[in-house]
């Protein structure tokens, strides 16, 4: 059959700014963006912020100042077509190609000022100019660069990307030569190595820091929050009467608010007070250690500037003056049934507790929920619903990974999740938390709002929007920082040890940790009746019917992974001559021996690694005093699907020691030895309720067959 011609590619459109059009002007724009926030094309510096609609976007701009002058506006036209340009029928960027995001534009932009200065240096001044030859000569130099092979291939890319765009540039001498690059060869052929596995190389947060973390970050939320938000909303109102104070000092009122006499009596009431509370004065320290009161601060309680012949009145008054600004709220939260606190929060000390405990909700929002960074950091009020019917607490906000236009572009805005993320209790307890810690519409502001910090002039486009990564990632950083204080000033042993892999932990690794964590279970790993299997059963729930997500694929490589290391350990103890008893001990041993042929299985793609899940040599999975060889068909126990509905799964929690699928290791053994011990102490216990004297003899008998069983002389 003779294949048919392609039509004729349609005309293309020329769409060209002149030096007063907007960079960004047929770009969709954030809400409230005025014309005095659009950089114009004339200018050297464009700001693309106002093209970003993810709160927690920090300023977003491409400099052309250290662009080859030859090449300057030649590289800002090809920037402007590639945020503006759009075909003939407005449904694309090109024909057949979509508009590329935004946030593409900047690392173009820098590659290609790269690729303009090697031109440069070699006596060229114009695309125009570019030979085959020279091509070629720009490809060896790539590939000798001592950089990685990701940034090789963009390197070359961008000249590719910019033949693409040649036919919509107006200058003929401005285009590179009509021929494509290379004559159209794979960028990997021409380097002669492609880009590694798309694997997610997010470094896992290793779990003894993890774990830790994860346990004060919920202390924070538990056990802290209350004394912490008490205590901010009290420097809150002192903070505001601050700024007054400051305002009306600028200009000053021409005749008293009050009349004769108030202040002094206003400062002797209070002076009651903090005697008949038994509290020590407000004090601060001077630099040459001398403490004094600090007369500012009992102004702000008061609402009035105190005078000198007030503050003499205080400091003869006989009270004693603590070493610090004590708020006047008190400690009430307990660590280990002792006050957290020893003494109550300072002025200084608010705002910077405060700042932890919206970082400990962070880190359990973001890790307990497996969302990306950028969607948690754009929740806002109201995100939590619990749902009646089902019981389940769900977390409602947007998302823009595979969100895009019916023409293929990324859809800046992003959308509303349909299916809203499942979480857990700590999770509702957090966003609780931050609706009450502050006032802002996002959970996670850029700012705390005090002391008249967040406004317009100090913050510009960022006021009201989203922390960023990076300032996460320096939060998280401190969080740690102050247990870990915390910890040695009161000689505890649970400090947040580093993370040996990697100890910088940024926002972006919790997800990536989530999932391993799941895939194993650690046992002893419940903080605050955090149940891993749960919150498996609540993450593939939020992301079922939506694979975009990313999320459930980590898993299956984290249980992959898992599953190997289980098996090999298996191996392990069976060559040093590791005992195995019950039903399933010959299936058990064959299953182990023939895991061998994974070792160095390579997986490239997610499908590999549910297709090998489901391999019934891979089918063991260790419980508390038995391990389970699967076989679906003879399972005693409910089994539970995953995701994909491609395999099935024991209900190790759930285990009926009648099945017939059970095989007790040593290890095994080891731990119901543990149990039997338990059991004893209770059935000797002559106090004992009757009922439960006999469930646990029971039980006791037959823990006590299934290990003398186990001992019995071997063949």
């Amino acid at each position: 059959m003779t294949p048919a011609l392609p039509a004729a590619a349609p005309p293309i459109r020329r769409l060209l700014p002149g030096p007063e059009t907007p960079v960004l002007a047929t770009r969709p724009l954030r809400p409230g963006t005025t014309a005095d926030d659009l950089s114009l094309f004339s200018e050297d510096r464009w700001n693309l912020t106002p093209a970003f609609f993810q709160e927690h976007t920090s300023r977003t701009c491409v400099d052309f100042h250290d662009a080859p002058a030859a090449f300057r506006l030649p590289i800002k036209l090809l920037a402007w077509l590639m945020l503006n340009h759009q075909d003939a029928d407005h449904a694309g960027f090109l024909p057949g190609i979509p508009r590329p995001a935004v946030r593409t534009v900047v690392p173009y932009c820098r590659y290609l000022k790269n690729f303009a200065h090697w031109l440069e240096n070699r006596g060229i001044t114009r695309f125009g100019q570019v030979t085959n030859a020279d091509l070629d000569a720009y490809a060896a130099d790539i590939k000798d660069a001592a950089v990685s092979h990701e940034l090789r291939e963009d390197f070359l890319a961008v000249v590719v990307r910019t033949w693409t765009l040649r036919d919509l540039l107006p200058d003929e001498d401005d285009r590179l030569p009509q021929t494509p690059p290379w004559n159209g060869e794979r960028i990997q052929d021409i380097l002669g190595q492609r880009r590694t596995s798309e694997e997610n190389r997010t470094p896992r947060i290793h779990p003894a820091t993890m774990t830790p973390l994860l346990k004060w970050a919920l202390r924070f939320v538990e056990d802290f929050a209350d004394d912490i938000i008490a205590a901010f909303d009290e420097y809150k109102t002192l903070s505001r009467r601050a700024r007054a104070a400051s305002t009306r000092s600028a200009a000053p009122p021409a005749k008293p608010r009050r009349p004769p006499g108030t202040v002094p009596r206003l400062v002797a009431e209070l002076a009651d007070e903090y005697r008949a509370c038994g509290l020590p004065l407000p004090g601060r320290r001077a630099a040459d250690g001398h403490i004094t009161v600090n007369t500012h601060f009992l102004g702000l309680q008061l609402g009035v500037q105190i005078t000198r012949a007030a503050a003499r009145t205080l400091a003869h008054s006989g009270l004693p003056v603590a070493d610090d600004t004590y708020l006047t709220t008190p400690v009430h939260g307990l660590l280990d049934n002792q006050p957290w606190l020893t003494t109550r929060i300072t002025y200084d000390q608010a705002p910077v507790l405060a700042r932890h405990l919206s970082t400990a909700c962070l880190v359990i929002v973001g890790y307990l929920s497996g969302q990306r960074p950028g969607e948690t950091l754009n929740l806002e009020r109201g995100c939590i619903e619990h749902d009646p019917v089902t019981g389940l607490i769900l977390l409602r906000g947007k998302h823009w990974k595979g969100v895009r236009h019916p023409d293929g572009t990324p859809r800046a805005e992003g959308e509303q999740r349909i299916d809203p993320w499942v979480v857990t209790a700590p999770v509702a307890t957090a966003v609780t938390v931050l609706q009450r810690l502050h006032d802002a519409r996002l959970l996670f502001p850029n700012t705390l709002l005090v002391n008249g910090k967040s406004e317009a002039g100090h913050l510009r486009e960022r006021v009201g929007r989203a922390r960023n990564d990076s300032g996460c990632n320096k939060d998280i950083t401190e969080l740690i920082d102050w247990i870990n204080d915390y910890c040695t000033a009161r000689h505890r042993d649970d400090a947040i040890p580093a993370d040996p892999t990697n100890p910088k932990i940024a926002l972006s690794r919790l997800r990536r940790t989530l999932a391993w964590f799941i895939a194993r279970r650690p046992r002893g790993l419940v903080a605050a009746a955090i149940q891993y299997g749960h919150v498996r059963v609540n993450m593939t729930l939020g992301y079922s019917g939506n694979y975009a997500s990313g999320f459930p694929d980590d898993l299956a490589f984290e249980e992959w992974l898992a599953r190997l290391e289980t098996l090999a350990e298996a191996h392990d103890q069976l060559q040093a001559g590791e005992h195995v008893s019950g039903p399933a001990a010959d299936t058990y041993r064959h299953r182990v021996a023939a895991s061998a042929k994974f070792t160095g299985r390579i997986l490239r793609t997610t499908r590999e690694a549910h297709t090998l899940l489901t391999n019934p040599d891979l089918q063991i999975f260790p419980g508390q005093g038995m391990t389970c060889v699967l076989d679906p068909a003879r399972a005693a126990c409910r089994l539970t699907t995953d995701e994909r509905s491609s395999r099935r799964t024991p209900d190790i929690d759930d285990c009926r020691p009648s099945c017939v699928n059970i095989a007790r290791t040593d290890r095994d053994i080891d731990f119901l030895r543990t149990r039997v011990d338990t059991l004893q102490a209770i059935v000797d216990d002559p106090l004992a309720p009757p009922i439960r004297h006999a469930r646990e003899q029971h039980e006791l008998a037959r823990l006590q067959q299934v290990i003398a069983n186990h001992q019995e002389p071997r063949p």
